[in-house]
């Protein structure tokens, strides 16, 4: 209703009340003037007249009330939207997580959770059959303000120490306003070579090959930026502590330490030229750092890659420096649901003015038999999780998707020979076969099946037997919400 038509209809209202009033009043006279006793009838008007006073006065209320109304702006009738102060509504959904947003795209937030279930039976004896809790991690991703993002993880399976306290993985602010110029800043994860970028719940076996432990601590403190400058070519460069996770630079050696250097440079040249559902990976990493007397982390300590024996470790000298110069190279190619993918690293420690070198590669075969494409699996500098044409339904036409491998790998550190804390128990180089298979149920489950066998190259006298391999079957159930 407007303002005028308001008014007009008050102006009405008011006559048709006033005109009654009126009436009323004759009447009232009227039936006055038939009343003979003079007392009685002045009694009979001043009760009439008080009577029309407070009609006059109700008339007077509502008409000011219609001149507020139409003076009143119009209003909407559609929905309004929230104000500022409260706020815009959130939006939750399960995707990759779940995830709570808001609609005006301000912030978003994901809470996951990961886990891996393993069994590892050693058929030898070498080690004992148990049920192993490789990984439980519960995190969340935040993104705010479009141009930033955090990351917050935690660990609570049992360490290589097989402590069972809960630690921190990542604990990190990314600014990603320039996609070719991102900067990052906290303890995160390491990228150095294609396996360690590539997720731990993604891998194409249980466990990476030995090639892994050369790079040092796989989560670190410090800065990185990294991104794609151009589209198919990617980049990280970082500056890190070098002492790993959860540990800060030592004061007892504060005029000797100085901090890991680290690029990684990689790209798509299938991408580039244009080769449909292909892919050839081609990257190299490079490393640089100096390293406190007693510092962890630095020396490489392995186990195999059935995660059974730690058969390499060095005493770690306390009198010098440690210089670690180390350089890596990689490559991918794939065609349809075929990839082979190698890594070559080569690492070279300087201590008490003498270097000496321990080296490491591996070469693998992956199949994906139910036809997936490893080309569309490539995202950035490595691969994303499988996503299966038909997820598995009991009942139903979907089966997931089934991978099958083969890798072999070598270790060659000859050059510590003579500072292996143990000759009994440690060797100084190994080989190792993996065959497996992966059934991904679904983009959030899978199981593996790995068998592993590492030959030694000197023997090993464990528990009072010698062992010159180790032979290991292993399964692993894992979920990723």
């Amino acid at each position: 209703m407007t303002a005028s038509s308001a008014f007009r209809n008050t102006n009405k209202n008011s006559f048709k009340m006033a005109t009654c009033i009126s009436l009323l009043g004759v009447h009232c006279l009227a039936q006055a003037a038939d009343v003979e006793d003079p007392n009685v009838r002045i009694q009979e008007l001043e009760q009439q007249m008080k009577y029309m006073a407070e009609q006059l006065k109700t008339l007077q209320e509502l008409v000011s009330q219609q001149q507020n109304v139409a003076k009143e702006p119009p209003q909407s009738t559609s929905p309004s939207a929230p104000s500022a102060q409260q706020g815009a509504p959130v939006l939750a959904s399960f995707k990759n997580g779940l995830t709570f947003s808001d609609t005006s795209g301000d912030w978003s937030l994901r809470l996951y959770a990961r886990t891996q279930l393993d069994y590892k039976a050693y058929p030898d004896g070498i080690m004992a059959d148990t049920f192993s809790l490789r990984r439980a991690r519960l995190g969340t991703i935040a993104t705010f303000m479009e141009d930033f993002s955090m990351r917050i993880e935690a660990e609570f399976a049992a360490d290589t120490n097989n402590s069972t306290y809960a630690r921190l993985n990542d604990a990190w602010l990314d600014y990603t306003h320039y996609k070719g110029a991102m900067l990052r800043v906290g303890q995160f994860y390491t990228w150095h070579g294609l396996e360690r970028v590539q997720a731990a719940m993604d891998l194409n076996f249980m466990e990476r090959s030995t090639t892994d432990y050369l790079f040092g601590a796989v989560f670190d403190r410090g800065v990185m930026l990294h991104g794609a400058p151009v589209n198919g070519l990617y980049y990280n460069l970082t500056y890190v502590n070098g002492t790993g996770p959860n540990a800060d630079e030592s004061n007892d050696y504060p005029r000797s330490d100085r901090k890991d250097i680290s690029l990684r440079v990689a790209g798509n040249l299938a991408q580039w030229v244009g080769w449909e559902d292909s892919l050839l990976h081609i990257g190299g990493t490079y490393l640089t750092g100096t390293e406190a007397p007693k510092t962890s982390n630095v020396l490489p300590k392995l186990r195999t890659e059935g995660r059974g024996v730690t058969y390499f470790e060095v005493t770690n000298p306390s009198l010098d420096d440690i210089d670690r110069n180390i350089y890596a190279v990689e490559t991918a190619i794939a065609h349809g649901p075929v990839k082979f993918q190698s890594e070559y690293v080569n690492g070279t420690f300087t201590m008490n003015d003498q270097s000496r070198d321990a080296t490491a590669w591996y070469a693998s075969l992956q199949w994906l038999v139910t036809g997936e494409s490893y080309a569309t699996l490539y995202k950035g500098p490595s691969f994303t999780p499988i996503q299966p044409k038909n997820n598995f339904r009991l009942g139903k036409a979907g089966w997931g998707a089934l991978e099958v491998g083969a890798r072999y790998s070598r270790f060659d550190a000859a050059d510590f020979r003579d500072m292996l804390t143990n000759t009994q128990r440690n060797t100084y180089g190994a080989s190792a076969w993996t065959v497996g298979a992966k059934w991904v149920i679904n983009p959030r489950a899978q199981v593996q099946l790995n068998y592993i066998r590492t030959d030694f190259d000197t023997s090993l006298s464990l528990g009072g037997k010698v062992f010159d391999a180790e032979n290991a079957l292993n399964m692993r159930m894992q979920y990723d919400f």
